[in-house]
């Protein structure tokens, strides 16, 4: 299985902290990880995986070069970045609410419809 370089936009948050968890722990195949957040958590310490990260504030060029991106910000912060990481090759996972209802992008619960995962244009829900 290929690593990913992955990038998690709110990595300082309860959604982002719970992705981490989900990631250590079915040993994701990381080849580099990217941690982001909003300016005011830039610079906090993450532990992941027996390492230690520094959170970077979100930025398009902090999104350069990312193969999957994990959103588990805001909507706004969905809306105005997840296109352009798209747009720059990646796969976008978007936790809220901005994508849930836009008639292209799947709503994805894999335990019921992993399927769409095949029919996706960039951006999953």
């Amino acid at each position: 299985m290929a690593a990913w370089h992955v990038a998690l936009v709110g990595a300082t948050g309860i959604v982002g902290e719970e992705i981490l968890r989900v990631l250590e722990e079915r040993d994701f195949p990381l080849d580099q990880l990217t941690l982001l957040a909003s300016r005011r958590s830039a610079g906090t310490r993450v532990e992941f995986c027996n390492q230690s990260y520094v959170v970077r504030p979100l930025t398009r060029e902090a999104l350069r070069g990312i193969d999957l991106a994990l959103f588990a910000a805001d909507a706004e912060t969905s809306t105005t970045y997840a296109p352009q990481v798209v747009s720059a090759g990646a796969i976008v996972i978007d936790c809220s609410n901005a994508s849930r209802l836009v008639p292209d992008v799947p709503l994805c619960v894999p335990e019921i419809n992993a399927d769409v995962l095949l029919r996706h244009q960039g951006i999953i829900a």
